[in-house]
C-alpha cells in the first residue's frame, strides 16, 4: 500500500504531469512531429508515477488491425525506441482484450490467455518483463491505442494503479485529439484554398490574394489576367483515360508555376481552365516575344501514359484596370476574349478583351441557340441519372438533369446553354420547368412500390433566391398532391457567394415546408464548407474529382473519408458522384457513404430507359444496379 506521504508526491507528480501536457497541448501549432518529445518526458514521468519498467504508447491505425508505437521508454537503459508494430494477427486475443476493457491487469504475461501471445513479439523474446498493465487511450472517434506499463518483477497491481494509470490515458487523449483536429482543420483549410488534383490555388484562394495584391499596386502598374485552357482537352481525354488526363493537367500545372513564379499567381479554375494574375509595366501583352515564349515552353511534350503527348493552349488576355477593376471581373473578361477568339478557331487561340465583346458574344449566342423559342416549343427533356443505396445497390431515387433536343443541332447538354440561359434571365423559367416535369413524373410514381423514390433538381443561384420559388414549389405539390419530402432542391457552392442572411433564410423556409436541401459537388471549393457552418443543409454530394482518385492514391481516400466522417458528426446524408468502377464502389461502402450516383450504374438516360428497367429487372418492385443498360441511343 502506498503510504500518506507518498500519496502527497504522487499527486504532486501527476499535478505537474497535467500541467506539463496542458503547457504543450494549447499551442496553436502542435503537430504529429512536435509532440514526440512531450511523449519521451512523459513516458520518463509515467515510470516514475508507476513504478514500471517500460513504458510504452501505441496507436492504432484506422481500422484497429495493428498498434504502432509512439514510444517505448525503457527506465534500465534510458533507451527510446518508435516504430514498432504489433497486428492483430500475431495477438488477436490482446487485441480483443484492449477493446473490451478500460484497464487490462496482469499479473503474470506468460500464464494469462490474453497476453501468451505477445511473447512471440521481438519485444518480448528475452521473456524479462512479467507484469503489464493496460488503460485505452479514449478518442473522440473511439479507442485510439493504448498505454503500456510493463514489470520484470512479477506483480499484483491495485485498483488504485488501474485508476492512475486511466487519468494518465486521459492526459494522452487530450493530447492526441487536440493533433487530430487541428490535423482536420488544416485539411479542411487546404481543402478551401487548394485544387487537390494539381496544388495550385483555387478560384476562392486566387481572388483572395489578388485582390490583396491589387490593393498593393503602385500607381503606372498594370496587372495581366490569362485565362488559359488545354484545346480539345475532352477528345485527349477519351483517348488518354482520367488517369493521363489528370496527370496532364498536373504537368501544365508545374508549368504554369515555372513560368508565373511569385508574385504571379495561378490557379485552376475547374477542368482543364486556368487563370493566372502578374504584373506588368504595360509593354507585355504587346510583346510579341514573351508571348511566344509561353507557347513554346507549354508545348513542349508531355510524356504520359509511355507515349509523347502534344498539346496546344488558348488563352484570353484582360489588364487592370483597363478592362476590369477588381479579380472577378478581371476573370470574366479574360474569358471573353478567348471565347471571342475561339469563333475563328478552336485551336491555339488568342485573344486581348475589347469592351464591345460582352455584347457581340450575348447576341451571337442568342442567335445560334434562341433558348427562348427552345422554351416555348418544348424542345426540353429531362434524363434521369439513377442513386442507389451504398450498402445494397438498390435505386432510392434518380437526379433529373435536362437536356435540348435541338431541331437542328440535336441533344445539346447544359454545359453549353445553361450559361446562356443565366445571363439571360431564361434560367427561372427553365427551372419552374424542370420542376414541373419532375413533380409531373413523381405523380405517375405516386403507387407502390415506386412511391418511395425521390428526384432531385439542380436549382440555379438565382432561381433559388428568387421571391416566388417557395410560392412555385407550394404550387406545383399541392396541385400534384406529392409529399415534398420526395423532392430534392440540388444547390451549387455559388448560391453561398449570394446574400448570407437570404440564403439562410431560404433554406430555413425549405426545410420547414419539408423539402431536403441538397449542396452539388461538395468539397470544390471554399464556398461549400461556409455552408456547414452556417446553412441547415440536409445533404452533400462529394464531387466527383475525389471520388475519381480512390483507389489510385491515399490522398483522395482521406479526403473522402473525412468528408464523410464529418456528414456523420452534422447528421447529415452522403452521395458520392462519379463513381465509375466497382473499386470506388467497395471503397465508398466501406467508408460508411449513404447513396451513390454514377456512370457504372447508369447514365443518364430518357425515363422510358429508366421505367424499361424497372419492368425487367426489378425484384419484388426494387432496382437493383447495376444492369446492363438496353439502350445505345443515350450520350
Amino acid at each position: 500500500m502506498r503510504q500518506s506521504k507518498e500519496n502527497k508526491l504522487l499527486m504532486n507528480e501527476m499535478k505537474q504531469m497535467q500541467e506539463f501536457v496542458f503547457s504543450h497541448a494549447k499551442q496553436l501549432n502542435i503537430t504529429r512531429e512536435s509532440i514526440l518529445s512531450v511523449i519521451e518526458e512523459l513516458c520518463i514521468r509515467i515510470s516514475k508515477v508507476m513504478k514500471c519498467d517500460r513504458v510504452g504508447i501505441w496507436l492504432f491505425n484506422e481500422d484497429r488491425t495493428n498498434l504502432t508505437a509512439q514510444n517505448i521508454y525503457c527506465k534500465n537503459t534510458s533507451d527510446y525506441t518508435a516504430g514498432q508494430v504489433l497486428t492483430v494477427n500475431e495477438a488477436p486475443s490482446y487485441f480483443a482484450a484492449i477493446q473490451s476493457t478500460r484497464i487490462l491487469e496482469i499479473g503474470a504475461i506468460n500464464e494469462d490467455f490474453s497476453t501468451k501471445e505477445l511473447l512471440e513479439h521481438p519485444l518480448y523474446e528475452n521473456g524479462k518483463y512479467n507484469s503489464l498493465l493496460d488503460a485505452s487511450i479514449i478518442l473522440s472517434k473511439g479507442i485510439g491505442g493504448v498505454i503500456c506499463c510493463e514489470t520484470i518483477e512479477k506483480r499484483e497491481w491495485s485498483a488504485f494503479d488501474g485508476v492512475l494509470l486511466a487519468s494518465i490515458a486521459d492526459m494522452l487523449s487530450f493530447i492526441f485529439d487536440r493533433v487530430e483536429r487541428l490535423e482536420v482543420e488544416a485539411h479542411m483549410h487546404t481543402l478551401a484554398y487548394r485544387d487537390p488534383l494539381t496544388g495550385l490555388d483555387n478560384q476562392y484562394a486566387f481572388t483572395e490574394k489578388v485582390n490583396e495584391q491589387l490593393k498593393r499596386m503602385n500607381e503606372g502598374k498594370r496587372g495581366i489576367f490569362m485565362y488559359l485552357i488545354l484545346d480539345q482537352y475532352s477528345e485527349v481525354q477519351g483517348v488518354l483515360g482520367h488517369e493521363g488526363a489528370d496527370q496532364m493537367l498536373k504537368i501544365t500545372a508545374e508549368r504554369l508555376k515555372k513560368i508565373f513564379p511569385l508574385p504571379a499567381h495561378t490557379a485552376r479554375l475547374a477542368f482543364d481552365h486556368f487563370i493566372i494574375f502578374f504584373e506588368t509595366d504595360g509593354e507585355f501583352w504587346e510583346n510579341k516575344k514573351m508571348m511566344d515564349f509561353i507557347a513554346n515552353e507549354l508545348r513542349h511534350p508531355m510524356y504520359i501514359c509511355g507515349q509523347e503527348v502534344y498539346m496546344t493552349f488558348s488563352y484570353g488576355i484582360s489588364i487592370y484596370p483597363d478592362h476590369a477593376l477588381n479579380v472577378k471581373y478581371g476573370i470574366q473578361s479574360a474569358k471573353m476574349a478567348l471565347q471571342s477568339a475561339q469563333k475563328t478557331s478552336n485551336r491555339k487561340s488568342r485573344g486581348i478583351y475589347e469592351p464591345d465583346m460582352h455584347t457581340y458574344l450575348k447576341e451571337t449566342m442568342l442567335s445560334e441557340m434562341n433558348l427562348r423559342r427552345g422554351l416555348d416549343f418544348n424542345e426540353f427533356k429531362l434524363f434521369y441519372q439513377p442513386q442507389v443505396n451504398c450498402r445494397t445497390g438498390e435505386v432510392t431515387g434518380f437526379e433529373a438533369l435536362i437536356r435540348w433536343q435541338h431541331p437542328e443541332r440535336g441533344l445539346i447538354l447544359p454545359g453549353d446553354f445553361i450559361d446562356l440561359a443565366e445571363s439571360t434571365g431564361l434560367i427561372t423559367p427553365m427551372g419552374e420547368w424542370v420542376i414541373q416535369e419532375a413533380v409531373a413524373q413523381l405523380k405517375k410514381w405516386d403507387t407502390p412500390p415506386y412511391d418511395k423514390l425521390t428526384i432531385s433538381v439542380n436549382v440555379s443561384p438565382r432561381h433559388f433566391l428568387h421571391h416566388n420559388f417557395p410560392f412555385y414549389l407550394h404550387q406545383c405539390m399541392s396541385d400534384s398532391g406529392i409529399s415534398p419530402e420526395r423532392l430534392v432542391l440540388e444547390i451549387t457552392e455559388n448560391v453561398a457567394l449570394e446574400d448570407q442572411k437570404a440564403v439562410t433564410s431560404r433554406i430555413n423556409l425549405l426545410t420547414e415546408m419539408g423539402y431536403a436541401v441538397s449542396i452539388d459537388d461538395f468539397g470544390k471549393g471554399y464556398s461549400a464548407f461556409i455552408y456547414l457552418q452556417h446553412f441547415p443543409i440536409q445533404q452533400i454530394k462529394i464531387d466527383r474529382q475525389f471520388i475519381n482518385g480512390l483507389g489510385k492514391d491515399t490522398k483522395s481516400i482521406g479526403i473522402v473519408q473525412t468528408i464523410i466522417h464529418l456528414a456523420e458528426l452534422l447528421g447529415l446524408q452522403t452521395i458520392g458522384e462519379g463513381v465509375e468502377t466497382k473499386e470506388q464502389w467497395d471503397i465508398l461502402k466501406q467508408l460508411g457513404c449513404t447513396e451513390l450516383q454514377g456512370f457504372y450504374f447508369s447514365k443518364p438516360v430518357p425515363i422510358e430507359e429508366i421505367n424499361r428497367q424497372f419492368l425487367n429487372h426489378h425484384q419484388i418492385g426494387k432496382l437493383f444496379l447495376p444492369v446492363q443498360m438496353e439502350t445505345t441511343t443515350i450520350k
